[in-house]
């Protein structure tokens, strides 16, 4: 008799019950968007083009649940996070950002540490879920931007198109 009772509560905490809060199939669409970056003076369509959101394709995302727990997701080729999730609030990440490294990959040295700070804490979006429904917020945008406009890049350290 005691086994059986421990059979059962042990198999109440193992398993995602209605009791411990059951994971909820999420999908999260995440775009980015990147400015016009050639030399020479761009045509309204190419203005345009800049302004629109493109799918942020095959990218790696971290999310951080409100309770400290993370995990990484590739996004698929439309830009989307499919993924299950417990009810709870996630802050999504873009990986660059969670992981304190540069929107490029160079040393952190090219760059103001202190601006560093402040980007590295910006997340993307929050993600809420409920027994019953889930949702995204868009936070910050997800930018690629031109070289020499990188956030946080030292004056002495931008590279400027001939």
């Amino acid at each position: 008799m005691f086994l059986k009772i421990i059979f059962i509560i042990s198999t109440l905490f193992n398993n995602n019950s209605i009791f411990f809060g059951q994971k909820k199939a999420v999908t999260v669409k995440l775009n980015y968007y990147q400015p016009y970056c050639g030399g020479a003076r761009p045509s309204r369509d190419m203005e345009a083009e800049a302004q629109k959101p493109k799918p942020y394709a095959n990218y790696m995302v971290i999310i951080v649940s409100d309770k400290g727990s993370v995990d990484s997701v590739k996004t698929n080729i439309e830009g989307e996070i499919k993924t299950k999730l417990k009810p709870g609030t996630y802050k999504v990440f873009e990986k660059w950002r969670y992981y304190k490294s540069t929107p490029d990959g160079n040393a952190v040295a090219n760059y103001d540490k202190e601006c560093l700070k402040t980007e590295w804490g910006k997340e993307t979006g929050v993600i809420t879920v409920t027994k019953k429904t889930s949702g995204f917020t868009e936070t910050n945008n997800i930018v690629f931007d031109c070289a020499w406009k990188l956030p946080c890049l030292r004056e002495d350290k931008k590279f400027m198109p001939e």
